[in-house]
């Protein structure tokens, strides 16, 4: 059962500590103002036992406001200016207490008025003093001093290497406006910089310190604290470390995106839960065999069929021809295309690829030069409920989609298939291997008419109805996840990857392909996904 952590308190122990030193600091002060006003003499003037009276009295006064001020719960290794700002306003109120407090039991008699201005200035130095002295110990920064914090905005720790640190925070430095967040120290998970100062900014050890300092943080900020994954290249390991961390303190985990001045930080995105860097497919081959030519896509409202619409749109081809039996999906692509400008003009065409006349009707009048064809029914238990309609999408709406293309004179086909087609265990994956083998077989019939290759697929993150939605919504619904098998693992890849992958493979040439670059078979891609990662993990 998925449950919301309340952002962690400081240890009462440590906030009892501080009241403590916060009362002596009173006591001291106090009792130093009174002797300075006599300047130490046992002066006829100064009444009997005032000292210690008037002494405990004003620790009384302070025992009360201190804590309604929340001095204690402060966490001295992040003070700045605004906490001098809080000391000074609680010393006051603390004085007008005490002064209350006096009035009622002697009229003010025998405690000159001028031990009060003695006494104020000394409690806040001593107050602040060793705040900073703490500080300072920490960072090594005697420029915190001056430093003012936008209280309002949430405390962050970052994370990170040395290098992404700095250059993340180099860039705020740059920006015209200001971070939502304020930086109160750096995790660098490797620990080799612990210690040490990054621009000003404390760099504390890995996740298990930066679990600390959130949990400090949340007893003392008026929102949760963040833990801000400002580098890319953290292994996934390093990832769930954090991610355990944040979840332990009560932080809130977000992804910071570097150069952004609007998008200024993200949830975590799927690509974040691969055991690899996103692979980084050739754009300048894409554009080159894209642009200056006529490309339809079936399924072109669907997860894949959207990106590479996305993708093909910007490498400026002739004309660009989307194609979906729902009309919903259709919408959907055909609205972001107008709102992005990403291309001046394409069409949005009703069809579905079981109607072999409307087709041959669409191809006829579009003559496209690449076919992309991503329609396709998914569902593994769905399709094991309903076979035979897996069978006439998947397999003879491949066979329509393939031979329409080729009679409109299409020279590229591409069929984006699926990892489930290896030695396939469901009707989902056994469909979409017969449509590889019609793929296989049309690229060997068509002779130099038409090239058809295949894509497989292994599980893209966040597509429509893959498991990491399924999980979201069971999360937000208070859960509980379900899994099918604890030991149960899956490769994954993002969607982007997934269309510049159909993009690229549908630019090879045959020579490559005999060469090898579509292995596993002749005209059959699959992506290099690394290791896989297991479901419950990922749960």
């Amino acid at each position: 059962m998925a449950t919301k952590r309340e952002p962690a308190r400081r240890p009462m122990i440590v906030m009892t500590i501080v009241l403590a030193y916060d009362l002596l600091c009173a006591a001291v002060a106090m009792f130093a103002a009174i002797l300075l006003r006599y300047e130490f003499t046992a002066s006829s003037t100064a009444p009997a036992g005032l000292a210690p009276s008037a002494t405990m009295l004003f620790v009384a006064a302070c025992a009360l406001v201190f804590p309604l001020q929340g001095l204690h719960r402060g966490v001295w290794r992040f003070t700045a200016f605004n906490d001098t700002l809080k000391i000074i306003y609680a010393v006051i109120l603390a004085n007008l207490a005490f002064l209350l407090a006096l009035f009622i039991t002697t009229r003010l008699n025998g405690l000159p008025r001028s031990v009060m201005f003695i006494e104020g200035p000394l409690l806040v130095l001593l107050l602040a003093g060793g705040r900073y002295a703490r500080q300072m110990t920490a960072s090594g920064d005697w420029r915190s001093f001056f430093r003012f914090e936008d209280r309002s905005k949430p405390a962050a720790v970052l994370a990170g290497s040395h290098a992404a640190l700095d250059t993340f925070l180099r860039d705020v430095a740059r920006r015209r406006n200001p971070p939502a967040f304020r930086i109160s120290a750096l995790a660098e998970p490797s620990g080799a910089e612990r210690g040490r100062l990054i621009r000003g900014a404390p760099v504390l050890g890995g996740p298990e310190e930066a679990k600390r300092a959130l949990m400090s943080l949340g007893g003392s900020a008026g929102s949760p604290p963040q833990l801000i994954l400002v580098d890319a290249n953290l292994s996934r390991d390093e990832v769930n470390a954090f991610a355990a961390a944040a979840t332990e303190a009560g932080a809130e985990l977000v992804r910071a995106n570097p150069g952004s001045e609007r998008a200024e930080l993200s949830p975590l995105d799927a690509a974040d839960l691969l055991s690899r860097p996103p692979r980084q497919l050739d754009p300048a081959a894409v554009r080159d065999f894209i642009g200056g030519r006529r490309v339809l896509v079936t399924g072109a409202g669907g997860t894949i069929g959207a990106e590479l619409t996305r993708q093909i749109a910007r490498a400026r081809p002739a004309a660009l021809t989307l194609l979906d039996s729902s009309e919903f999906n259709l919408y959907q692509i055909d609205r972001e295309l107008a709102d992005t400008g990403l291309i001046s003009s394409w069409d949005s065409v009703l069809g579905d690829i079981r109607d072999r006349r409307r087709l041959d009707e669409v191809m006829g009048e579009v003559r496209p030069d690449i076919v992309l064809h991503a329609a396709a029914l998914k569902h593994v238990p769905l399709m094991e409920r309903n076979p035979a309609e897996a069978v006439l999408t998947n397999v003879g709406g491949t066979v329509n989609v393939a031979e329409a293309a080729r009679a409109a004179g299409a020279s590229v086909f591409v069929l984006i298939s699926t990892d489930k087609a290896v030695r396939p265990t469901n009707v989902m994956g056994a469909s979409k291997r017969a449509a590889e083998m019609f793929v296989q077989a049309l690229d060997t019939d068509s002779g130099d008419a038409m090239r058809a290759v295949a894509v497989r697929f292994g599980n893209v993150l966040g597509s429509a109805g893959s498991v990491i939605p399924l999980f979201e919504e069971q999360i937000r619904k208070g859960g509980p996840i379900t899994i099918t098998h604890k030991d149960m693992t899956r490769y994954f890849m993002t969607v982007q990857e997934a269309a510049a992958l159909v993009l690229q493979a549908a630019g090879l040439g045959r020579t490559e392909i005999a060469n090898g670059a579509g292995a596993p078979g002749a005209g059959l891609f699959a992506l290099d996904m690394g290791d896989p990662v297991r479901i419950e993990h990922l749960a």
